[in-house]
């Protein structure tokens, strides 16, 4: 039954365009709609010939009372319904399902000297924002192999346009950033390499490596061959850093194609993103409160609240299939890219084909929903970083650490643990006891340590892609003359110094300084204390054991709980030595024939002693 004041409000309606709100007797909101005209839309839902979409026919009967918000224009009140839903999050909406912040790559294009970051909130700051990025890790190679390119800097300095007097870091030594810390760059010159950067990231390369192309030539020519061959692997980088998978596309526009799957109450909608005719990035996203009759509404709902905070919008959107309000929507995304966007439904040909793969991978996705995915450890970020901070061949999928405990002359020990595609491999773990180095000698035994470990490697013919010392240059040093002593050199390896967490490499005088919040870094970090973890605990055992053995050990028929017995009633080893026979005789567990033998061996040992 209809109450008086839900009679009296959808008397009253305005004609006007605007946005109405369904409320519940709690004035909880229901759901929120959009409408041209207020008063026809909202009074449809009411009448007796009315047949409302699935969604919103069960929520009729929980229906108190309607408010509404006026809008100029109807686009406007597009654009307040998507806002009012993710406020609200009404039960009879249809939602994209947002349990996860995808990453952005930020770009500060507003400061003297732009950064490029990583982020996973857009401001109104006036920096550039492009993606989003389905995967953090994908997100920093495209930093990685963007910077080998273009070298824009990722600090967070703030620097001004002349006048930066700071130390120039890491990436200024490997020609990641051109030191506009320091002022070794003209902020022109900074802004061409920021310029390439935008390009990139929007997916015009093709402008990109022509002119590079154009710059190699020009160099040539004027017999700058160094300079040529500067440009020849920025060409190449930038290659790289292109997904290799080409749509057959003449036009070469940037477009966005949907596909969209349905199961349950929940949808799963796939986004193919074209970028200059290439695949350049594929994303999912989950809708909640589906209904199988009412996939149109469900598409309408995703393209209007994945478009509302879309850092990009493309000139096409291909469609699977009829969405509500088609020509507004079109005019809103429109007005937001500021040039004219097309949203297409194609009945045949490539763009179809493209409709349906993304269709079918949503399928995919959603079947697949409840597994768990496991990336291969060798996608390990820090292991990629890693690879490319040594010059290494590839991501060390095996790395040996090695380190050295001792105290005093006594119990030196030393530890060997093994990580294998970035987890521990516990089984494969060593411990060594030293054997041929006299006194406190850390360099020495770390020698020993490592000769005697490569030695049984060149046996099994199995050696680690990395080896890893804890300790600084004299450590490392040792290590190298031990590997040089079995024709091992080649072998990669590092040392880590723990007073500062500095890396050294043989035969470099300045060490690798990482940041404090490097992944990479806290990856060999990790290592290295499991490494001093185990040499400790081996250390602590030895100690143990010699501290806890005694000349009773050494009697026939004295076990464990002989030994605790005798200790407990006479005090000590002494009070034992000087016991009569029937004083042992009055230990519980201590019968004639080992009694004589404790009388025995205690008298033999202190006559040997004087």
């Amino acid at each position: 039954m209809m109450n008086n004041r839900l009679k009296d409000k959808l008397a009253n309606l305005p004609t006007n365009s605007g946005v109405y709100l369904m409320k519940d007797v709690e004035e909880k909101i229901l759901y929120v709609g959009k409408a041209s005209s207020l008063n026809q839309r909202v009074r449809s839902y009411f009448q007796s010939s009315a047949s409302p979409h699935a969604l919103t026919e069960p929520m009729l009967r929980y229906v108190h009372d309607v408010d509404f918000v006026l809008t100029k224009t109807y686009v406007e009140a597009l654009i307040l319904e998507n806002n009012l839903i993710k406020e609200h999050q009404p039960r009879y909406n249809v939602k994209l399902k947002d349990d996860k912040r995808y990453p952005y790559l930020k770009l500060t294009v507003k400061e003297p000297y732009a950064g490029l970051y990583i982020t996973r909130q857009i401001e109104n700051d006036g920096s550039k924002y492009f993606g989003p990025f389905v995967h953090t890790r994908a997100t920093r190679l495209t930093v990685k192999q963007l910077t080998k390119a273009f070298p824009v800097r990722t600090c967070s300095l703030n620097l001004k346009e002349s006048g930066n007097a700071y130390r120039v870091c890491l990436d200024y030594h490997i020609n990641r950033c051109p030191g506009p810390c320091a002022d070794l760059i003209s902020t022109d010159d900074y802004a061409e390499i920021v310029n390439n950067v935008r390009r990139f990231l929007s997916g015009n390369t093709q402008h990109i490596i022509q002119e590079l192309a154009e710059k190699m030539q020009n160099a040539a020519a004027n017999l700058d061959f160094e300079g040529a061959a500067k440009y020849r692997d920025q060409i190449e980088t930038v290659n790289q850093g292109v997904v290799k998978q080409h749509i057959d596309n003449t036009s070469a526009e940037d477009e966005d194609v949907i596909g969209i799957a349905c199961k349950g109450d929940e949808a799963c909608v796939q986004v193919l993103m074209v970028r200059d005719g290439k695949l350049i990035e594929r994303e999912h996203y989950f809708l909640t409160d589906v209904q199988r009759e009412s996939k149109r509404e469900s598409l309408t709902a995703f393209v209007q609240q994945y478009y509302q905070d879309a850092s990009f919008i493309p000139k096409t959107v291909v469609l699977p299939g009829e969405i509500e309000t088609l020509e507004t929507i079109q005019n809103w995304l429109s007005e937001k890219r500021e040039s004219r966007v097309a949203l297409h439904i194609p009945q045949k040909g490539r763009k179809r084909q493209l409709v349906e793969m993304a269709s079918k991978n949503a399928n995919l996705i959603l079947e697949q929903k409840d597994q768990l995915v496991v990336l291969k450890a060798g996608d390990n970020p820090a292991l990629v970083e890693l690879q490319e901070l040594l010059n290494l061949n590839r991501p060390p999928q095996r790395i040996d650490a090695f380190d050295i405990s001792n105290l005093g002359d006594r119990f030196a020990v030393g530890s060997m643990v093994v990580m294998e595609d970035g987890e521990p491999a516990k089984s494969e773990y060593r411990r060594f006891k030293i054997r041929t180095v006299e006194g406190q000698n850390d360099f020495a035994m770390m020698k020993e340590v490592v000769t005697r470990r490569f030695r049984r490697a060149i046996e099994e013919n199995r050696f680690p892609d990395l080896i890893l010392i804890d300790g600084g240059k004299g450590q490392l040093s040792a290590a190298c003359e031990a590997l040089k002593s079995l024709e091992l050199a080649h072998l990669p390896i590092i040392g880590l110094a723990k007073r500062f967490e500095h890396i050294f490499l043989p035969n470099r005088k300045d060490a690798i300084v990482l940041r404090r919040d490097n992944p990479t870094l806290h990856l060999i970090q990790r290592l290295r204390d499991e490494a001093h973890r185990f040499a400790i605990s081996y250390h602590h055992k030895l100690r143990s054991r010699a501290i806890n053995h005694s000349i009773l050990d050494e009697i026939p028929n004295i076990g464990a709980k002989r030994k605790q017995r005798l200790l407990q009633h006479f005090g000590s080893v002494a009070s034992v030595r000087q016991a009569s026979l029937d004083e042992l005789l009055a230990v519980k567990g201590i019968p004639r024939n080992v009694a004589n033998s404790i009388r025995k061996h205690l008298s033999q040992r202190e006559h040997e002693t004087h």
